[in-house]
């Protein structure tokens, strides 16, 4: 029993709890954590060997975690190499500065600024290795070359702490297009979000760790960031505790727009604290605007539009809060996704991606529980949506090939000079904005840009097909109709002397 007391005591209140859930004990609601540690050491029927190999998976976990904090510095290039000398390595990392000696030897040692409350009370104490800072670092120093983890091994970091530093340079590599993530692992994350995302959002905490070696809170919005990711939006996610859990931006929108997401799960698969909670519209008001609409400048803090909460699922009197919300932080949109919708809204996009920034804009105008039905018809609308601008597409084409064709025309040939062709092509290219197409001016000097929107591949491939058979109809129609002589038969004519 000592031994069991011994390993358990040194766990967290969190990871107490994570126990209890793990074995199924029931009756640790509530329990503090002196209490939690008497009532596993009375109930918890296990060997010392298990429950010793549960508690350095936990610590594994935590310094993995530690690395994965290091997000927040590192993919947002908060990291500053201030000078990097052989023995010697200093450092800025939001504002905290780092000295690390002796990196990968015997007589390594780091030390962090007297700031930083883990540093104080958690490394200097004994109780972990590094703080959050340090593997931030690394991370800069592997991503500028600076240093090559397969020769010098970074103190503290190997196994999987190792691969997780690994993932994040190549996170920061892929989104600053150093390197081009394989099909392979978009479906592997699009898998782990349809098998995984509900049990997570349901606190099932055997599989996050097990699988993801976090807490399901953690794993959940680390899965809904990447649903956001997977339907082309960019993300900006924080570990940090307190305020907003992911920035939504949809880019491709016209003007784009910013939504802040709070991830929330609920053991019972509906999250009520938006209702019981009298403070909580308060909490996201803050989130919104305190927190990030107030510390953007012009029109990017005109994109921030939307306040969505994603839970496993809401009471439906939620909707009931929209407007005071809206008038709480003057016109704010709020939405609740729940993690259902999510998926289909997903698994849609998925299978034919059509669904655009901006038909998802329109969901989140609508300021209600978004069901289902709500994504079905969004699907509906996005069909609609593709076909009126492939009509749009095909009757400027025929516009533009009228108004020449009457002049040009004869019997074989539409003929078309460089400045004709260029007009039409633009004429056309222009209908597709705003929707495929960003256009734009060099102003220095007077040149028209024109930023095409990859990602929608399968409304371009539509709209393209629609009008290469328009083009086709408008070639029959001349081909039928055109009986005017070509310059060929003109010149044979002339030189007969057969007119």
């Amino acid at each position: 029993m000592g031994i069991k007391r011994s390993l358990i005591k040194e766990l967290t209140q969190k990871e107490l709890q994570e126990l209890c859930s793990r074995y199924k004990l029931k009756g640790y609601s509530g329990k503090k954590h002196s209490q939690l540690v008497d009532f596993l050491c009375e109930n918890l029927a296990v060997p010392d060997e298990e429950v010793e190999g549960f508690v350095v998976t936990l610590v594994k976990d935590r310094l993995t975690a530690k690395i994965k904090d290091a997000n927040d510095y590192f993919l947002t290039k908060r990291v500053h190499i201030v000078g990097a000398e052989e023995n010697l390595i200093k450092a800025n990392v939001g504002g905290y500065n780092i000295i690390i000696e002796n990196l990968g030897r015997d007589d390594f040692n780091y030390t962090c600024d007297e700031r930083c409350q883990d540093w104080l009370y958690q490394v200097k104490k004994g109780r972990y290795p590094f703080c959050k800072h340090y593997p931030a670092v690394l991370a800069e120093l592997i991503f500028s070359e600076m240093i090559n983890v397969d020769e010098i091994r970074p103190n503290y970091i190997d196994g999987d702490m190792l691969g997780a530093l690994r993932r994040m340079v190549e996170t920061r590599k892929r989104q600053e297009g150093l390197i081009f993530p394989k099909d392979r692992s978009l479906e592997e994350r699009f898998g782990n979000i349809e098998s995984d995302l509900l049990p997570i959002s349901l606190q099932n905490q055997v599989l996050a760790r097990d699988k993801y070696h976090e807490r399901a809170e953690l794993v959940f919005e680390n899965l809904v960031n990447d649903a956001f990711l997977l339907l082309e939006c960019e993300t900006i996610q924080r570990r940090k505790t307190g305020g907003w859990d992911l920035l939504v931006m949809g880019t491709n929108a016209s003007p784009p727009f910013i939504a802040v997401v709070e991830c929330k799960t609920a053991a019972d698969g509906i999250y009520e604290q938006v209702l019981t909670n009298p403070n909580y519209l308060y909490r996201l008001r803050e989130y919104c605007i305190d927190l990030t609409k107030n510390r953007l400048i012009g029109a990017l803090a005109d994109y921030v539009k939307y306040m969505v909460i994603v839970a496993p699922g809401f009471p439906m009197e939620v909707n009931s809060l929209t407007f005071r919300f809206s008038e709480m932080t003057g016109g704010l949109h709020l939405s609740f996704l729940p993690v259902d919708s999510l998926i289909h809204l997903l698994r849609s996009y998925h299978k034919a991606p059509i669904i655009t920034h901006s038909m998802i804009e329109k969901m989140l105008l609508r300021e209600k529980l978004i069901t289902q039905e709500d994504v079905e018809q969004l699907v509906i609308e996005s069909q609609r949506e593709m076909v009126n601008l492939a009509n749009k597409c095909k009757g400027k084409l025929r516009e533009k090939l009228q108004e020449v064709l009457y002049r040009t025309a004869d019997a074989s040939f539409i003929k078309l000079d460089t400045v004709l062709f260029e007009k039409i092509l633009t004429e056309v290219v222009k209908q597709l904005a705003p929707d495929l197409v960003r256009v734009g001016t060099k102003e220095a000097v007077g040149v028209s840009t024109y930023s095409l929107m990859h990602d929608y591949y399968k409304v371009w491939e539509y709209v393209l097909n629609e009008l290469v058979k328009e083009f086709v109809a408008v070639l029959k129609e001349q081909s039928e109709q055109r009986v005017k002589r070509t310059e060929l038969k003109e010149e044979m004519l002339n030189m007969l002397d057969l007119r």
